[in-house]
């Protein structure tokens, strides 16, 4: 015995050591695409984040009120901050060592390389313009006209403003302050306030502005135009000299202006062309000079003045991405840089932002940031650099307003569906031939590949290395982990994305035409309609069907009207057709073509805000009502919750610790009312059948702040809301706080006991034969604001479910396990010894977000607002894609992966036990056989 135990020792010291903890999959299988949106022109610039740094950033104020700092090396987002609502206005400027950024009331300085905030400071009025002088003091002009003074978070100075005159913009001029107005019937007004005192001084101009022209300033001149872009006046600030008139060309529809130092650029714009006039400013004489003229190129073009050194150079980008250099002395070119990228004709460039750096006699580097707008993409941004796209970010992602999965191809499965279908057409003896022959040939042709990968395949699964994935494209992936999300933009784009792979762009596709943009009314739904096909819904009536794997447009249809709605229903096997609920309630059913089958029950939105149920004749496609919802004479609905399409129920009911059953409620046609009362702060909230019309159960919710988001999530027989409940409840005092309410439905209050129905053979809802459910609901006490909220799935419904709650206050995503919201949690007392074989725990009135729950980690998400999922193929994972603003994908596992080994099972080690014990027992074998003759002998004796 001692000589095994000192073999068996032997044998485990070779053995690898055992990790005690897991390698952190964090990072692994999620992946985040930050976005940012359109950026503004005037709020944009490259800006050396210290006076010693080497190399600029790219700093932009959006349309989202995001601040960001970007890499012109890559494309990546170094800081950014999200200032405001996501719509406000606002301005951004450069300091020295920071960006100082004003939205809506709050004026904040952040340094430049981190971002940290350096200081802010909050005002009732909005800003409407803003100005940096001595470091990093702020000039503040209100859109109630006043000005102030800010220097570290606190105001110096404030000048009063003026009633009547409207707040224009401010320059900075040597050690004053100018602030422009534009007075109603009478012209502008110039406001000369000293940095240091803060008093105030003005003088008036006579302008005749109508509500189309335009009015800019810089730190030398004042520009407007007249008469409807008829008219272009200058003045030259700081001397005493009358404006300077222009007349603008014809036909134009767009003037633009661009000013450095003494350098102004005027671009015109015409439905077909663009150029620019280049104007010297001499303060001197306050005279205004022509220097020169670019002649016309291709319209939708655009310019960037920028200086360096005592330098200012122009940079002209035109649509095709070919670039020009000028100086600000005459129309010669510096240099000029060809594309090589492949936009199309329908590419506008929005906005040029350049910077220049000479290095040698005639040589210049070119960086421009340049955002560009095609008909279904707005405001993708890309860094030109001598002509060549170094970069691009896809910002018009920003604006996905709904999204459709699309499944790949099995290759085991297609590979031979064809054959299958062959064989299906022979007697047996055929078939059984035709098997045997593919079968042989698969063999030949892939049998020696096959036998030589094993080596190969053997050895990654002994060293834990990565499984690498053979097929691509349309083919998914071993565990099914590879699917496209299909995403819609607000302006018409429609982009495919592969989540399996970090969120990869495989194909475009535009619903809209550049003379068509501005009749766009959006994307109703998308819907597969058939395996690799997309079905597209657009609210101004067209149907578009796509090829969901290479983008391809297959055809279009004219619905035939405006669409108020529309549902995907299945017709026996595998087919489907979409129901689209036209203006008057007419029906359409797609592709065209295409029968209904049977009587549909479908739900829509009347025009005097009420919910109506509609039956859809399969012949005539006439509808009849059957059922109306009114609410309450001050209630509006405020959201219509429907079950997930894919939300397969693994047990009809819930197994307690005694072992009885409690039997869910189950009925595919529930839907959920959220219907709000702003007048009396109340929520109500309503579960319909949806065929028959009957409410099954309603809550109100007195107190509710109807302001903010109240939001549900419902599947299998279960419901999950959140609102924000408000200090006083009709005069007592109430639970103030964000509240995640849970209510499940069961078909009785008694275990085994199956309610109404259960003798019921059959039933029908258009009779009401639906049975009343029993429902249990808990109230919980949520530490945050809830935007949106989700349920994980999987393939058969055996997996645990959680709940997926969008939280904007600390921009991430938290996973809630289904059993921390069970309604059942004993309230009072410790569970009992059968509820806590059940799992459950103690009822809280208050949840607590644990940190492991957080989906994105430390990534932070911003402008979420939907979460949708799809099950892999592997039952223990769901796949999670969400959108809105951020675009964000993971895997989650709410029963931990039961169905596949971890990446830390290390079967070295398992191999080497299994060795090890084998030695053992060759070893103890003989003993025991000696031992147990030996005792034979002794008892036979």
């Amino acid at each position: 015995m001692r000589l095994f135990c000192r073999v068996l020792t032997g044998v485990l010291l070779v053995l690898p050591a055992v990790s005690a903890v897991y390698k952190d999959e964090a990072y692994q299988n999620d992946w985040h695409l930050a976005l940012i949106g359109a950026s503004i022109p005037s709020s944009t610039f490259f800006h050396q984040p210290a006076p010693d740094a080497k190399a600029s950033l790219i700093y932009t104020l959006t349309s989202r009120s995001i601040l960001a700092a970007i890499n012109p090396r890559d494309g990546s987002i170094v800081w950014r901050h999200l200032l405001g609502g996501g719509t406000s206005f606002g301005v951004a400027r450069k300091a020295d060592g920071a960006v100082i950024a004003a939205v809506d009331g709050d004026v904040k300085a952040f340094d430049a390389i981190d971002g940290k905030l350096i200081w802010g400071m909050t005002s009732s009025e909005r800003v409407k313009d803003l100005q940096v002088i001595g470091g990093s003091i702020a000039i503040v002009l209100f859109e109630n006209g006043s000005v102030a003074k800010v220097s570290g978070g606190k105001i110096v100075w404030e000048s009063p403003a003026v009633d009547g005159d409207i707040p224009q913009s401010l320059l900075v001029q040597g050690n004053n302050v100018m602030a422009l107005y534009q007075q109603p019937l009478k012209g502008l007004r110039i406001a000369t306030i000293p940095t240091e005192t803060g008093k105030l001084s003005s003088s008036s101009i006579s302008a005749s502005i109508q509500p189309v022209d335009k009015i800019y300033s810089s730190a030398s001149v004042v520009v407007w135009t007249e008469n409807s872009l008829g008219q272009i006046k200058f003045l030259v600030l700081g001397v005493k000299s009358s404006a300077v008139s222009v007349a603008a060309p014809e036909r134009v529809v767009d003037i633009k202006f661009q000013a450095s130092g003494k350098t102004l650029l005027v671009h015109y714009e015409t439905e077909d062309k663009s150029w620019a006039e280049v104007y010297g400013v001499d303060q001197m004489k306050g005279s205004v000079d022509s220097l020169y003229s670019l002649g016309a190129k291709a319209a939708r073009s655009a310019f960037s003045v920028t200086e360096y050194g005592s330098e200012t150079y122009i940079t002209w980008t035109l649509p095709n991405g070919e670039c020009f250099l000028y100086g600000s002395k005459c129309a010669d070119v510096l240099d000029s840089y060809t594309s090589d990228s492949q936009n199309n004709g329908d590419v506008s460039v929005l906005s040029a932002i350049s910077e220049v750096i000479p290095k040698t006699e005639k040589k210049y580097a070119v960086r421009t940031f340049i955002a560009t707008s095609s008909p279904g993409f707005h405001a993708n941004t890309h860094l030109i650099r001598n002509g060549k796209t170094m970069w691009s970010r896809p910002e018009s992602l920003v604006s996905v307003t709904t999204s459709a999965w699309v499944e790949l191809l099995d290759p085991a499965a297609e590979e031979v569906a064809e054959e299958l279908d062959v064989e299906g057409h022979k007697n047996v003896i055929g078939a059984y031939v035709h098997r045997l022959t593919r079968h042989a040939h698969e063999l030949v042709t892939y049998g020696p590949d096959w036998l030589a990968g094993i080596p190969g395949r053997v050895t990654d699964a002994f060293l834990g290395n990565e499984i690498r994935e053979e097929r691509g494209g349309k083919w998914r992936d071993f565990f099914g982990f590879r699917k496209y999300a299909v995403v819609a933009t607000k302006e018409g784009g429609l982009v495919a994305l592969d989540v399996g792979r970090k969120g990869l762009i495989v194909w475009e596709v535009s619903l809209v035409s550049g003379k068509d943009s501005g009749q766009w009314q959006g994307v109703q739904h998308i819907y597969e309609v058939a395996k690799g096909t997309l079905g597209v819904v657009t609210c101004g009536g067209e149907y578009w069907e796509v090829d969901a794997f290479e983008g391809k447009v297959l055809t279009k249809e004219d619905v035939g009207g405006r669409v108020k709605s529309s549902t995907i229903l299945m017709r026996g096997g595998k087919s489907k057709v979409i129901i689209v609920v036209l203006e008057g309630d007419r029906i359409a059913v797609l592709p065209p073509g295409s029968a209904l089958g049977e009587p549909a029950y479908i739900v829509v939105r009347g025009d005097a805000g009420v919910l109506n149920g509609l039956r859809v004749d399969n012949i005539t496609l006439t509808t009849v009502k059957t059922w109306d919802f009114v609410p309450q004479p001050t209630e509006r609905i405020h959201s219509v919750i429907n079950r997930p399409v894919h939300d397969p129920i693994a047990s009809i009911g819930k197994v307690l610790g005694d072992r009885s059953v409690m039997y869910k409620y189950i009925n595919k046609n529930l839907i959920t009312i959220i219907a709000t009362d702003p007048a009396h702060s109340s929520a109500t909230i309503y579960i319909l059948e949806s065929v028959s019309g009957v409410i099954l159960y309603s809550a109100i919710h007195a107190g509710a702040d109807t302001t903010k988001p109240i939001t549900a999530t419902m599947s299998e027989n279960w419901l999950v809301y959140s609102y924000f409940g408000t200090e006083e409840v009709n005069g007592e005092p109430g639970a103030k706080g964000y509240q995640l309410v849970v209510s499940e439905l069961f078909e009785s209050r008694s275990p085994n006991h199956r309610g109404p129905l259960a003798a019921a053979q059959t039933y029908s809802a258009l009779a009401g034969e639906i049975g009343r459910p029993h429902v249990l609901s808990h109230s919980y006490i949520f530490p945050a604001e809830i935007s949106s909220l989700g349920v994980t799935a999987t393939k058969q419904g055996i997996t645990t479910r959680e709940v997926l709650a969008v939280m904007p206050w600390s921009s991430s995503i938290i996973a809630l396990p289904k059993r921390l919201l069970d309604p059942r949690r004993p309230v009072g007392h410790d569970p009992s010894e059968a509820e806590r074989e059940e799992g459950l725990m103690k009822y809280a009135p208050a949840l607590e977000i644990d940190p492991r729950s957080v989906l994105n980690h430390k990534r932070e998400l911003l402008g979420i607002t939907d979460i949708v999922t799809t099950p892999a193929q592997l039952e223990s994972t769901s796949i999670i894609f969400a959108y809105g603003g951020d675009l964000f994908g993971t895997r989650v596992t709410p029963s931990m992966p039961f169905d596949v080994l971890g990446k830390g099972f290390s079967k070295i080690q398992l191999l080497g036990t299994i060795l090890a014990l084998g030695v053992g027992v060759g070893f103890v074998a003989p003993m025991v056989r000696r031992k147990q003759i030996n005792q034979r002998w002794l008892t036979l004796s």
